[in-house]
């Protein structure tokens, strides 16, 4: 965006510096503007530079910065859906399961003191060894979703020190960006002193 502005307003200076509209009669003699014109032109070329250097500036952050930044988001994304995906699949499930076989192991148990009928007491039985059997099932679920999330785990960490990398690139990238657009905006100062001297209102270096 910025490589963009400084472009438009180069040119901008240069379709205003080719204007050979001619001047009021009335201004022609009191204004210096006709002379001051013509100098425009020529600034557009250092506004043509900065808009390059800002482009360069743009491309160099988007291969060094910004894709790797994506990815690691996409990595803490990807760590934080599958922490999501086992607090409420698999842990959920699976507390269901010992919720429903704490229910079963209470009705056993009350049966059992109430001597009721011995159909009612073998129902209850296999009941049971089947919620025994779903729980073990769950309980493998849920300790392979365990080391699925230390290996995701272990590779965020392995990617945490990114960071510290991403950061130095875009310090390095904006601080060769500033002086490089640095040196430009010095060469324009100077230009618009020889051009312009000190009607334009620039203070010059010393």
């Amino acid at each position: 965006e910025n490589a963009t502005d400084l472009l438009m307003f180069g040119r901008e200076l240069s379709t205003l510096g080719s204007d050979a509209s001619p001047l009021p009669s009335l201004a022609s003699s009191l204004s210096t503007w006709g002379t001051l014109r013509q100098s425009l032109k020529s600034l557009s070329v250092e506004f043509a530079v900065l808009s390059d250097k800002a482009s360069q500036q743009g491309r160099r952050e988007e291969d060094d910065v910004v894709e790797k930044l994506n990815l690691f988001l996409d990595l803490l994304q990807s760590y934080s859906d599958l922490c999501e995906r086992h607090e409420r699949g698999v842990l959920h499930e699976h507390q269901k399961a010992l919720h429903k076989y704490s229910i079963l192991k209470r009705q056993m148990m009350s049966a059992t003191v109430q001597s009721k009928e011995q159909v009612s007491v073998e129902q209850l039985e296999s009941r049971i060894v089947q919620q025994e059997s779903a729980i073990q099932t769950m309980e493998l679920r849920n300790y392979f979703s365990l080391f699925c999330l230390h290996q995701e785990t272990q590779l965020l960490f392995t990617y945490l020190p990114i960071t510290s990398h991403i950061l130095g690139a875009f310090v390095n990238s904006q601080v060769q960006g500033h002086r490089e657009m640095g040196e430009v905006w010095n060469e324009l100062q100077l230009k618009l002193g020889c051009l312009f001297g000190g009607k334009n209102g620039l203070k010059l270096p010393i």
